[in-house]
């Protein structure tokens, strides 16, 4: 393999990293470099995974979208039930979380 298609192939996935082996195989044959995309592929760098967001994250960014819902049953002495749907909005009150 050429040194210079390595260095473009390296350089066409830092300047896109959106672009995946399929793209950039697209973009070399219409340069008219012929190579595999499996060999794209293994020429491309690796890129780390990105980070996964924590629960907490997850809730210190959107405790004030958050709801919380019941629905059940309560049965009566005149034997009748009752439909009840509950609902509250949860806070942050000194680091924990609280519902109101």
């Amino acid at each position: 393999m050429n040194a210079e298609i390595k260095a473009l192939v390296r350089r066409m996935a830092a300047a896109n990293p959106l672009w995946g082996a399929p793209r950039i195989h697209g973009e070399l044959l219409k340069l008219g470099i012929d190579v595999a995309e499996r060999t794209v592929s293994r020429l491309m760098p690796k890129r780390p995974p990105r980070p996964s967001q924590t629960w907490r994250t997850f809730l210190d960014n959107h405790v004030r979208d958050l709801v919380a819902l019941d629905f059940f049953t309560v049965p009566t002495a005149g034997l009748r039930v009752l439909f009840v749907l509950m609902s509250c909005s949860l806070t942050i009150a000194e680091g924990s979380y609280t519902s109101t």
